[in-house]
């Protein structure tokens, strides 16, 4: 515990130990890219648009649902950065997988298990812009601090054979005795922190707008604070720990205004 709350606070403070506002010619001249002069219009806010193509372009269940607003403040080649985030999972299934618990000749007795989670967070940190004719690139960097929660459930279902030999419900009223009497339900509430790196191609529309492209891998180390209920019939549950996570899913497609 001690050593990720040394990296989340020192590691940030090296990629800052060079002055974020420092922007000189000389600092730029070997750039192939060329320079990259103070903005006149500095501030920058932004949405991110991607779950709004979700429903568009991901037919899949279980993708990572990412909603957020920012605010940037431009000083020539950085931007520094803060954003308010809330994640979920998008197109959440009845159940994520299943296993057969018990059956006889003629029927079998499924176990159904499901998770979701969902969080809010803020960001601060900073980008490096290179690049400015029309389009540009940026790597940056954020420190994340947020709190969410986990939420898991299984549940029972009794399937058995028809005329047919296939194996179908056995009806609503054997199923919801089952549901009623095993159905087990745990929601966890986690402190979230962590860091996240973006890489994004920034296209100018005009003076105003600007759309980015960007992929945002991040690592969290979630700390657990409470078990806000815990009902296990059936003995499916592990204890609940502190755990490290780390996704590379994120595309996010933002929309921003300059001002």
């Amino acid at each position: 515990m001690r050593k990720f709350l040394f990296l989340f606070l020192i590691f940030p403070a090296v990629l800052l130990s060079q002055d974020p506002f420092l922007d000189t010619t000389k600092s730029l001249i070997s750039d192939s890219l060329k320079s990259i002069e103070y903005e006149s219009s500095p501030n920058y806010i932004g949405l991110n648009i991607t779950p709004l193509m979700s429903g568009i372009i991901n037919s899949r269940d279980n993708y990572n649902v990412k909603l957020s607003a920012m605010y940037k403040r431009n000083f020539g080649y950085k931007n520094l950065r803060l954003s308010v985030n809330y994640l979920t999972e998008g197109n959440s299934p009845e159940f994520n997988f299943y296993y057969p618990v018990s059956s006889t000749d003629t029927s079998i007795t499924n176990r159904y298990f499901n998770s979701n989670y969902s969080y809010t967070d803020f960001r601060f940190g900073f980008e490096e812009l290179r690049g400015y004719s029309g389009t540009r690139v940026h790597v940056g960097m954020d420190a994340i601090i947020g709190y969410g929660s986990n939420k898991s459930n299984y549940f029972d279902r009794l399937l058995i054979t028809d005329n047919n030999g296939n194996y179908v419900s056995a009806g609503d009223s054997l199923n919801n005795l089952l549901f009623n009497n095993y159905k087990g339900n745990r929601i966890n509430n986690y402190l979230v922190t962590g860091l996240d790196v973006s890489f994004g191609l920034d296209w100018m529309i005009n003076d105003s707008f600007i759309f980015t492209v960007q992929i945002t891998p991040q690592f969290n180390y979630f700390i657990l604070i409470n078990e806000k209920e815990n009902i296990d019939p059936k003995e499916q549950y592990i204890e609940s720990t502190n755990y490290v996570d780390f996704r590379l899913g994120y595309l996010d497609l933002n929309l921003v205004y300059k001002f």
